[in-house]
């Protein structure tokens, strides 16, 4: 068994590994922002679709009113724009279920976003444990240095020591 080359890849190991570590907290950074916008921009559409509902509703009922009067007092017939303030508002309400519908989508949208973060969080844990794992590893490699430099091996190394122990 030849150290040196031990040496190179317990480094090429603590590289990798940490690169490892550096991709999953900057993958789940990216998660976190991108569902904290999603939510803001969900949020304010949702708000403003429903106050220009609500304008297109009031001017529709006002526009339903006038005509009432009009027709009350030129006593005309105005069936033709009743018909067309009733096709008005039929368009109103497939608006209002167009908009619930992308609020349910968005929802699950959502929904979907967080079940992603939590696979990340468990895959996060898996290599937290893996780390665990590998440092141990190292308090092992430590020891046997150590025995072998009792035993009159001159390599000065240490390995683990991660715990400030």
């Amino acid at each position: 068994m030849d150290l040196k080359n031990m040496k190179v890849s317990i480094g090429i190991v603590i590289a990798i590994v940490a690169q490892a570590f550096g991709i999953i907290w900057y993958v789940a950074q990216l998660d976190s922002t991108v569902s904290n916008l999603d939510a803001s921009v969900s949020v304010m559409q949702e708000s403003q679709a429903s106050v220009d509902l609500a304008v297109l509703q009031t001017q529709v009922d006002s526009l339903t009113t006038n005509v009432k009067e009009i027709s009350h007092r030129e006593e005309v017939d105005l069936s033709d724009i009743e018909q067309a303030i009733t096709e008005l508002e039929t368009a109103l309400k497939l608006i209002k279920e167009n908009l619930d519908e992308e609020k349910d989508t968005r929802h699950n949208t959502l929904d979907d976003m967080l079940d992603r973060l939590g696979s990340l969080e468990l895959t996060q844990g898996i290599i937290e444990n893996e780390m665990r794992t590998i440092m141990g590893d190292h308090e092992g490699f430590n020891d046997a240095l150590k025995e072998l430099g009792l035993s009159g091996y001159s390599d000065k190394r240490q390995y683990g020591n991660y715990g400030g122990q």
